[in-house]
């Protein structure tokens, strides 16, 4: 499995008062921003920081512990490479926070996961959202 981090998503408590923080407060520009729902700022080429709700991340995993206050995300091109991404993770000794599945909000494929120091990663496949090759970010 490559190491990558295309995406670092902040679990804030209030989505209104984080993007007015980072937006209008740091000049930071969204990339793209969605009321209510998470805003994307890019980081860097191929690098995104997104903010999305504490009790909406919550949700999304899907299960009602300790939610982190970020996590680690990295796009795969297929379910199959999310799929063999957990597969690996597992056998190195993480656990699983929500099995590979389909999500609620958004059309692609997605599983959460947790390393044994507590951190946990996204793996996704969302065929709306890519990077070019120069890292300028695309949504469908």
């Amino acid at each position: 499995m490559d190491l990558r981090v295309d995406i670092i998503t902040l679990a804030v408590a209030d989505l209104d008062e984080a993007h007015a923080f980072y937006a209008n407060r740091l000049g930071w520009h969204p990339a793209l921003a969605i009321p209510g729902e998470v805003t994307f700022f890019l980081a860097g080429p191929g690098r995104m920081i997104g903010l999305f709700g504490r009790r909406d991340l919550e949700r999304d995993i899907g299960d009602r512990g300790q939610v982190p206050p970020f996590d680690l995300g990295q796009l795969f091109h297929t379910p199959a490479e999310v799929d063999a991404a957990v597969e690996a993770m597992v056998a190195a000794g993480a656990k699983v926070r929500k099995p590979p599945q389909r999500p609620e909000f958004f059309e692609g494929y997605h599983a959460y996961v947790e390393t044994p120091d507590g951190t946990v990663w996204e793996l996704v496949y969302n065929p709306g959202f890519h990077f070019d090759s120069e890292g300028t970010p695309h949504f469908a």
